[in-house]
């Protein structure tokens, strides 16, 4: 048994070890060959093992028949899950790559952030993956005096970005900074992109150090996430 059991992990490594190799090199392989590769593998290989080990006794229309079926079936499978992940892509594509928390527009308290019908609605947009007809308007609310704040958004993405905005990489900083210049704006000014760098450093500090424990409160509060 346990020369079987060696015999079994070895097989199952090398199996893992191929096909690691395999989808490590698909930028070089199609997505139909892979298709193809998965449809003959999966598909067409278990059904030729049944009717080989099989003590029935099977018609050609039969057989021609169970080998369409099979492979139609895993075909629109396939194109199925191909389809759900190039619709994440594209979901991606317009979020310069981010995920987002899901909101519920009723919870959302648009009298703290200042927003008004168009700005909710384009944020849920964001959220959803989908591209906004206009851009965010950050505004100066009475209740906070801290909306039209490039540290105030830092913070509400930090909240609203699936795993935060906090200390990322450089490729991530990038795309936020393309995310901010694309999706919102502040009331009275333009924000200005060379800033950017500096103020998020200072952001990710005064973070870390606590000083906007209270605001990220608040801001969740309005979100209806907390």
């Amino acid at each position: 048994m346990e020369r079987l059991g060696d015999i079994v992990a070895n097989w199952l490594y090398q199996s893992r070890r191929e096909l690691k190799l395999l989808f490590l090199n698909q930028e070089s392989i199609s997505t139909n060959t892979i298709s193809i590769f998965l449809i003959v593998l999966f598909a067409i290989v278990p059904l030729s093992v049944f009717f080989l080990i099989s003590g029935s006794k099977f018609s050609l229309v039969q057989i021609i028949g169970s080998y369409l079926f099979v492979v139609l079936l895993f075909i629109l499978s396939l194109v199925a899950v191909i389809a759900w992940y190039k619709l994440q892509e594209l979901l991606k594509s317009n979020a310069q790559g981010f995920s987002f928390e899901s909101l519920s527009l009723s919870r959302i308290d648009a009298d703290f952030f200042g927003f008004d019908q168009e700005d909710l609605q384009n944020l849920l947009r964001l959220v959803n993956g989908l591209p906004v007809e206009q851009k965010i308007v950050i505004r100066e609310t009475p209740r906070n005096k801290q909306s039209g704040n490039i540290r105030f958004l830092f913070t509400l993405l930090d909240l609203i970005v699936r795993g935060g905005i906090f200390r990322t990489g450089t490729k991530l900083k990038e795309s936020l900074n393309v995310l901010i210049m694309e999706r919102f704006t502040f009331q009275n000014s333009d924000i200005n992109p060379s800033t950017l760098p500096s103020s998020y450093s200072k952001w990710c500090s005064s973070t870390e150090a606590g000083s906007y424990d209270e605001v990220r409160k608040e801001i969740s509060k309005a979100l209806g996430t907390l």
